[in-house]
């Protein structure tokens, strides 16, 4: 059922529209919000309260209804506001002091800053990020942006331009264009960019620099995107010197000896992952980290310690990729060593360490965003296919709740891609146990849905290799959105029979590499957006 919200920004009053009802979450409302209003900055949500008119905390989405009102609050930077040094003090280097004493001078400090000039200059303040130096975290952007080059560069690049604009003239000189390859390779920071993200580069170059586009090529630039291609190559030796972890992986005498050739069995980047294989976190080592796995398991058997196994499996992130990546153990073996990456909040957690963007709410929100479209798609189709989706839609409830509706629609677009559910999701009506887990054993891939006589909610769960690696995820499409992001956490790749279903999971709910789809994929996503 529609609803209607109205939505208090900082600077001015919106209304939102939401097709299938207040979603299900705080967290799915927050990215419904975010990306309709384009608000790029960290924020909470409060509603108004009309028992005591005023606006309280969102803890729950049951908390809002129908034309209610909310309001985004969001969060304060870090600010640092640096003072001149008063020499009567001596030097900060001689002087030893507790970290509440540190605490209290910053305060003192910021409330004299205040009541001195009244504000801060901006050339005193410097907001912090709240990163690790050692992990990205921004996605490749959409538009490539051109870094600057040397200054002899940029005056022969300025000269160029500007007879560019007069008379047409071509730069055809490659007197800067060593400059300009280097800058490129230093700011694509992906090792192993493909061939799409090349193409990026090198057409936000000439759109930049008109002057450096090639009168034989169709589009201007494919000279400079085999160039860079071949500059990326070298600067991937320059990284290995460097002991970068994305290409030291790939080095020769790292590889098995039936594997030492340079293009055999390459380990990359193949699902936009953007943190695929990060460097060690400054001051740490293998065995520092190894170190602290060991401490996690000890927290993992303690009761109520999700913060402290939080930090730690933070901590410990660039220790479990090189282990993963690089050794590629069993599921088994995985489980084994990081039982705490087995529970749902941290595969979301490890999903946005990987790509930076957030699992569940986004599915469910680009899910329900195509939702009305998929449907009309859905009953439109004729044919054998028409009858099978059919089916599946008159098996559904006319008071589905919206859980269902999303099961529908996941269900409905395998089969119009072409693949068997099957495939995907194995369910046992009040089936013995040992029955059950004997089935479940012979699984490779599979999301399980066990119905029993003596509970109301059905065990909905995920099976790798024959063991159960999650459970109680309450639906199926909760189910999916964790199978995506136990690939990205265990480096699984997509069963090769359900190519188009995870495709499709990939690439139009999570927006993760959709600039390349395969034909089928790209025609349904047409259809959509018409």
């Amino acid at each position: 059922m529609e609803a209607k919200l109205r939505v208090l920004l900082k600077d001015r009053i919106e209304k939102l529209v939401l097709p299938l009802g207040i979603p299900p979450t705080v967290e799915e409302l927050q990215t419904v919000v975010k990306d309709t209003f384009g608000i790029a900055d960290e924020f909470s949500l409060q509603y108004l309260d009309s028992e005591f008119e005023d606006y309280f905390t969102l803890h729950a989405s049951d908390q809002i209804k129908h034309k209610d009102t909310i309001k985004v609050v969001q969060a304060d930077p870090i600010i640092l506001t640096f003072l001149p040094l008063d020499e009567s003090l001596g030097s900060p280097l001689s002087q030893k002091s507790t970290d509440y004493e540190s605490a209290s001078y910053a305060e003192s400090s910021a409330s004299h800053a205040e009541s001195s000039t009244g504000t801060s200059s901006s050339q005193d303040t410097i907001i912090l990020p709240k990163q690790s130096t050692t992990e990205r975290y921004q996605p490749w952007p959409k538009q490539f942006p051109i870094p600057l080059f040397a200054y002899e560069t940029k005056i022969y690049l300025e000269r160029a331009s500007e007879d560019y604009k007069k008379n047409g003239t071509l730069l055809t000189c490659s007197k800067v264009k060593a400059d300009i390859l280097e800058k490129l390779a230093e700011t694509i920071y992906a090792a192993y960019p493909s061939s799409a993200q090349i193409s990026l580069v090198a057409e936000a170059l000439v759109n930049k620099y008109p002057c450096l586009k090639e009168p034989g090529s169709f589009a201007g630039y494919y000279g400079w995107q085999q160039s860079i291609k071949y500059k990326m190559a070298n600067y991937r030796t320059k990284l290995r010197g460097y002991g970068v972890p994305e290409v030291m992986c790939n080095a020769l005498k790292r590889k098995s000896p039936a594997d030492q050739k340079p293009a055999k069995s390459v380990k990359k980047p193949r699902k936009a992952e953007v943190n695929y294989l990060p460097p060690y976190p400054a001051g740490e080592d293998e065995k520092s980290q190894e170190q602290e796995r060991l401490q996690l398991l000890t927290e993992v058997r303690k009761r109520d310690n999700n913060t402290l196994i939080k930090e730690r499996m933070a901590k410990t992130f660039a220790h479990r990729r090189n282990e993963i990546v690089n050794l590629s153990p069993s599921i088994e073996d995985i489980k084994a060593r990081w039982p705490a990456l087995f529970e749902a909040s941290q595969i979301q957690d490890e999903f946005h360490r990987i790509t930076t963007v957030n699992l569940e709410s986004k599915f469910m929100s680009k899910l329900d965003e195509y939702t009305p479209k998929l449907l009309s798609l859905f009953q439109s189709k004729g044919g054998t296919m028409g009858l099978r989706l059919h089916a599946i839609l008159l098996k559904a409830p006319s008071n589905r709740s919206i859980h269902v509706t999303r099961d529908v629609v996941i269900r409905c677009l395998m089969v119009y891609l072409g693949e068997s559910t099957d495939q995907l999701l194995k369910e046992y009506d009040d089936a013995d146990e040992d029955v059950v887990s004997q089935d479940l054993a012979l699984q490779k891939t599979k999301i399980y849905n066990l119905k029993t006589s003596t509970s109301e909610d059905p065990d909905v769960g995920i099976v790798v290799d024959g063991i159960k690696v999650l459970s109680a995820l309450s639906n199926m499409p909760r189910a999916c959105s964790m199978l995506v992001g136990l690939a990205y956490a265990v480096n699984l790749a997509y069963p090769k029979e359900l190519r188009y279903t995870f495709e499709a999971f990939q690439k139009l709910f999570l927006e993760l590499d959709s600039s390349k789809l395969s034909p089928k994929v790209n025609s349904l996503k047409n259809k959509l957006l018409v």
